[in-house]
C-alpha cells in the first residue's frame, strides 16, 4: 500500500506542477475551495436617516482627503439620494439602454464568434454593465469577478462597497476605516478585481446632491403643511362653562374626522374654518418640478423625455442629446471590456481562453420589426424569388408550401424570358 501511495503522490506533484494555474483554480472554486474577499467583509447596516447640506460637505471633504480618503459617508449619502424615484428612473434609463443593446464577440477580421457571444448572455454581464455605468454617477467603483460555476463560467460579479476599499493603499478592508486589508491591485487577488474610474472621481451625484437634498427638504415641508393645514380647523362655540360639557365637546371634536358629524345643545355652534388661501402647489410642487428638470438635464441632456407636456419636436431634439450619452456609455463599456476585463476573464477560467484573439463589439445593425420585414418580403417577392425558409425565420410565420397560382406565374415569367437572357444568367 505504501508503495502505491508514494507513486500517487509523485504523480500528483508532477501534474499539479505543470497544470495551468487558472485550470486548478476552476477545480478549487467549483468544489468550494475558493473564498471571495467580498464574502469576508463585515458590512454595516445601511443608515437611511435624512441628510443635509452639512452631511454633503463633510462627505466630500472626507472622500477627497489625500492622506486618508474615506468614502463611507459619501456612499451613505449616495444611497440616500437614490431613494428619489425620479433620480433612480433617469439613471435606469441610461443603464437599461446599454443593457438591452445587442452585442457580439468578433475576431480580428470582424467576424462574430457566436459561441463566445453566448458566454456573455448571462445575468453577470447585465450586472457588470450596471456597475461600470454606475461609476459615472457614484465615482470609482470596484468590481469583483471571482466565483465560477461547475462548468467553469463566471457565476456572478459583485461590487465592493465604496467605504470598504482604500484607493490610496489599493486595499480592500474588512471594516470601514481599517488601515490594513487585502491588496487588489497586485498579488494573487489582482486578476479578480477591476476598478472603474479614477481614484478620486466622485461622480455626478456629488454635483446633483444639493438640488436633490433641497427637493427632499421641500417634500418634508409639504408633508408638514398637509398635517397642519390639509384639513380645515374646527371651531366650537358654547355658552356652557361646566367642565363635564367641555370634556364632552373636546372628545367630540377629536372624533369629528371619524364620525363626520356632531350634536350640540342650546346655542352651541360648530364651524369649519379655511386654510388661509395658501397654495400648496405654488409653494412646494414647483420646487419638485424644477429639481426633477435639473436632474433630467444633467443625466439625459434635457427634460424632454421625462416631461409629460413635451412636444414632438422638442422630444426628437431631446432624443438626439440623450443618444450622445447612450453611445458614450456603450463606448465606456466596450473600452473597459477590451482594455482590461477581457484579460481578466482569460486568467479567470480556460473557458474564456479564446477571448485572447477576440474582442467585444456592439452590434449597431438596426433590427427590423417582424411586420416591417414581412412588408419588405412582400415587396421584394414581386421581382425576386424569396427563400421560404429564410422568410419563415425572419417573420416567425410558418410556411408550409407555395401556392400553385404563384408557382404557375413564376414558371410563366421564366418561359417568357429571352433565351439569351436566361443563358447570361
Amino acid at each position: 500500500m505504501e508503495f502505491f501511495k508514494n507513486i500517487y503522490q509523485k504523480a500528483e506533484s508532477y501534474f499539479l506542477g505543470r497544470a495551468d494555474e487558472s485550470a486548478l483554480r476552476v477545480a478549487a472554486v467549483s468544489k468550494g475551495g475558493g473564498i471571495s474577499t467580498s464574502s469576508q467583509i463585515n458590512y454595516e447596516a445601511e443608515n437611511m436617516m435624512s441628510k443635509s447640506l452639512k452631511d454633503w460637505q463633510t462627505a466630500i471633504m472626507l472622500a477627497t482627503d489625500r492622506e486618508e480618503p474615506n468614502f463611507a459617508d459619501l456612499s451613505s449619502l449616495y444611497n440616500n439620494l437614490l431613494l428619489d424615484n425620479h433620480l433612480s428612473s433617469v439613471i435606469d434609463t441610461r443603464i437599461l439602454f446599454c443593457q438591452r443593446s445587442p452585442f457580439k464577440i468578433v475576431d480580428e477580421k470582424g467576424n462574430e464568434n457566436e459561441e463566445l457571444s453566448y458566454l456573455f448572455e448571462r445575468t453577470w454581464f447585465d450586472d457588470f454593465v450596471r456597475l461600470v455605468l454606475m461609476s459615472r454617477f457614484q465615482g470609482r467603483t470596484l468590481i469583483e469577478a471571482f466565483d465560477l460555476n461547475e462548468e467553469g463560467e463566471l457565476k456572478e460579479v459583485n461590487e465592493i462597497k465604496q467605504g470598504y476599499f482604500n484607493v490610496k493603499k489599493g486595499i480592500i478592508t474588512k471594516e470601514i476605516g481599517d488601515t490594513k486589508g487585502w491588496p487588489y491591485r497586485e498579488g494573487n487577488l489582482q486578476p479578480y478585481y477591476l476598478q472603474v474610474g479614477k481614484d478620486y472621481d466622485l461622480g455626478m451625484l456629488a454635483q446633483m446632491a444639493p438640488a436633490i437634498l433641497a427637493k427632499k427638504l421641500g417634500m418634508g415641508a409639504w408633508q408638514d403643511y398637509v398635517d397642519k393645514f390639509g384639513v380645515p380647523p374646527l371651531f366650537i362655540t358654547t355658552d356652557r362653562i361646566d367642565n363635564n360639557r367641555l370634556k364632552e365637546l373636546y372628545n367630540a371634536a377629536i372624533n369629528y374626522k371619524r364620525n363626520n358629524f356632531m350634536i350640540g345643545q342650546g346655542n352651541e355652534k360648530f364651524e369649519v374654518g379655511n386654510t388661509g388661501g395658501v397654495s400648496s402647489s405654488d409653494t412646494f410642487d414647483l420646487l419638485v418640478e424644477r429639481v426633477n428638470s435639473e436632474v433630467s438635464k444633467r443625466v439625459l441632456g434635457g427634460a424632454g423625455l421625462t416631461d409629460e407636456k413635451s412636444f414632438v419636436g422638442s422630444t426628437e431634439a431631446q432624443m438626439k442629446l440623450a443618444n450622445d450619452r447612450f453611445e458614450s456609455d456603450k463606448l465606456l463599456v466596450k473600452n473597459i471590456i477590451n482594455g482590461e476585463f477581457r484579460q481578466k476573464l482569460i486568467k479567470l477560467s480556460p473557458i474564456y481562453a479564446p477571448m485572447q484573439n477576440h474582442y467585444f463589439e456592439w452590434d449597431n445593425q438596426e433590427a427590423m420589426s417582424k411586420a416591417d420585414m414581412a412588408d419588405l418580403i412582400n415587396k421584394m417577392s414581386q421581382n425576386y424569388i424569396i427563400d421560404p425558409e429564410w422568410a419563415e425565420q425572419q417573420t416567425g410565420v410558418p410556411i408550409i408550401g407555395v401556392r400553385e397560382q404563384m408557382m404557375t406565374s413564376t414558371n410563366q415569367e421564366q418561359s417568357n424570358q429571352n433565351p439569351a437572357d436566361v443563358k447570361k444568367k
